[in-house]
């Protein structure tokens, strides 16, 4: 009994071991035919959609410190006067 458990376990062992070598070697295929898609494809940037997006974007990096007050009104009026 023993032993028949001792060859399940090695023969399981060579089933990973295939389907490791296949799965790597698929992988190999795709990125080939594709592309390593982590460097040909770049994730698309979201642009804010109208003023009331924009100012909240602008209030954003004001709340942040990336920008000040006066940047932020200013941009502010500036977008609205544009409505």
């Amino acid at each position: 009994m023993r032993q028949a458990a001792r060859d399940v376990g090695q023969e399981l062992s060579r089933v990973i071991d295939q389907a490791t070598k296949l799965a790597r070697q698929a992988r190999e295929d795709l990125l080939r035919l594709v592309g390593d898609p982590m460097t040909t494809m770049r994730p698309r940037k979201r642009t804010p959609d109208g003023p009331a997006e924009l100012i909240r974007e602008m209030g954003r990096l004001r709340d942040e410190g990336l920008i000040t007050e006066e940047e932020f009104q200013a941009k502010k009026a500036d977008l609205l006067s544009r409505v």
